[in-house]
């Protein structure tokens, strides 16, 4: 396994095991993450505020259905599981990750925002 697929598998998993530091600890000082469709969020203090914010979950389990690394590209298709609320949420996921230095420097994640919002909605949000 390439060390770039190592790194987002770890990533992933620091996901799943519900550890924010461990899912912090894997992103660049300089992080570029953009949910394509929401507003992109920029530098490593920036990013864990978002996350934080977003952290709203009491379950979480990262489905990878198909990893692709390339250089310094490693290509995700996910189904992201989350529980809120006591209640499921599934989101269908495409993520972009680029790396530098073991770090994820760019994380793009292409989903259905109405999905998701439809499902907020259902979890009482």
């Amino acid at each position: 396994m390439k060390e770039q697929e190592r790194v987002v598998r770890d990533f992933i998993e620091a996901w799943n095991k519900m550890s924010f530091d461990g899912v912090i600890s894997h992103l660049a000082d300089d992080i570029y993450y953009h949910n394509i469709p929401m507003e992109p969020v920029s530098g490593l203090s920036a990013v864990t505020e978002y996350l934080k914010s977003a952290w709203i979950f009491s379950e979480c389990n990262w489905q990878i259905l198909n990893i692709v690394a390339d250089g310094d590209i490693v290509l995700t298709e996910r189904i992201d599981d989350f529980v809120i609320n006591e209640s499921n949420v599934s989101l269908p996921v495409m993520g972009t990750f680029e790396l530098s230095d073991s770090k994820i420097k760019v994380w793009r994640d292409y989903f259905d925002l109405s999905s998701y919002q439809k499902q907020l909605s259902q979890a009482g949000l």
